[in-house]
């Protein structure tokens, strides 16, 4: 049974043995939620792990901590997440979750270059695909791309309209809503908006649905409590990311480990430029914090972390740290 409340992008291996190992000793189900940029049928930034490596991965820490209930999931299955639009992509990355034993598949075709309706259709179709494959597949579904929109009234009706379309063929786990919340840099830019969240839960839970929130990263105390029995269960990922390259970044400080070739291929790569708010390329410290976490499984990262090993191990600082951010949430939700 699916009853997690929050949902990790795996991000690294240490991200995803600290949920393993989280879940384990606190007797709590943790969801990981891979994107198609992160992990996928072909390949991704993670590892450049294939989605069978990843399941590999997952199956080893399954038996390393017994008692754990963390739930694979598929964060934002649809065209254009990996820059790719041709249809037969998604359903490659469909097919392989469902073989590879995901628990849940996020239906997502904001990105797809069509009419509303189309939209629809097309969605309708791979939650077809999803269903023929294995019947008992959870779903999540969410068509409107996060903008950190202020929903009101006309969202609201246009939303429940969506609703009832796919629960005329399905039955949804989660539905995603855009709550105003937004990452920008390394914040949580977006304001929850209140009334219209609430109206919505309580449209979702009379119809037996859970509502998720996406990019609910960097939420304080007060924050994460606004949303108890509102927000059902919450997502987070670039902040785990930030995390890690902070904390790595501030011990080769500590130990006078010299990082600007990573610096340098972080920057190179422009992955930061989608991230940026009010800061500008220059700074170019910012930059790397932003996107460093997309080249973990580089050659410059692994002699960092070699040299950081001789001093104290990586691994088990990343993983308790990463603790602390889980337990922030979990113990406020």
């Amino acid at each position: 049974m699916m009853n997690s409340k929050l949902g990790l992008g795996p991000m690294s291996s240490e991200i995803i043995e600290a949920v393993f190992r989280y879940s384990d000793k606190n007797n709590k189900q943790l969801m990981l939620i891979a994107s198609k940029n992160q992990i996928d049928y072909n390949g991704g930034y993670v590892n450049k792990w294939t989605t069978s490596q990843y399941i590999d991965y997952t199956n080893q820490l399954k038996n390393k901590y017994p008692s754990s209930d963390v739930k694979i999931c598929r964060d934002h299955c649809g065209p254009g997440f990996n820059k790719n639009y041709d249809l037969a992509d998604t359903y490659k990355t469909i097919k392989s979750d469902i073989e590879s034993g995901f628990d849940l598949i996020h239906i997502d075709f904001c990105h797809y270059k069509g009419s509303k309706q189309e939209l629809l259709t097309e969605s309708k179709k791979a939650i077809g695909y999803c269903l023929n494959l294995n019947p008992k597949i959870e779903l999540e579904i969410g068509t409107d791309e996060n903008t950190g929109a202020v929903f009101g009234l006309e969202q609201l009706v246009q939303l429940e309209k969506d609703i009832d379309f796919f629960k005329g063929f399905c039955n949804p786990l989660f539905y995603v809503v855009q709550t105003g919340s937004l990452i920008k840099e390394i914040n949580q830019v977006g304001k929850f908006n209140d009334c219209f969240v609430k109206e919505i839960a309580q449209v979702l839970h009379s119809k037996k649905l859970r509502l998720k929130e996406h990019n609910a990263d960097y939420l304080t105390t007060n924050e994460i409590e606004k949303r108890k029995d509102i927000v059902d269960a919450m997502n987070i990922a670039p902040q785990l990311g930030v995390i890690q390259t902070q904390l790595i970044l501030q011990k080769c400080l500590v130990y006078g480990i010299d990082f600007s070739d990573f610096s340098n291929i972080v920057y190179s790569s422009k992955k930061w430029e989608k991230w940026l708010q009010n800061n500008t390329k220059e700074n170019k410290h910012l930059c790397t914090l932003i996107a460093g976490h997309y080249h973990f499984a580089s050659e410059e990262y692994s002699r960092i972390i070699e040299k950081l090993n001789g001093h104290e191990d990586a691994n088990e600082m990343i993983i308790n740290t990463i603790m602390e951010v889980i337990n922030h949430y979990e113990n406020n939700q």
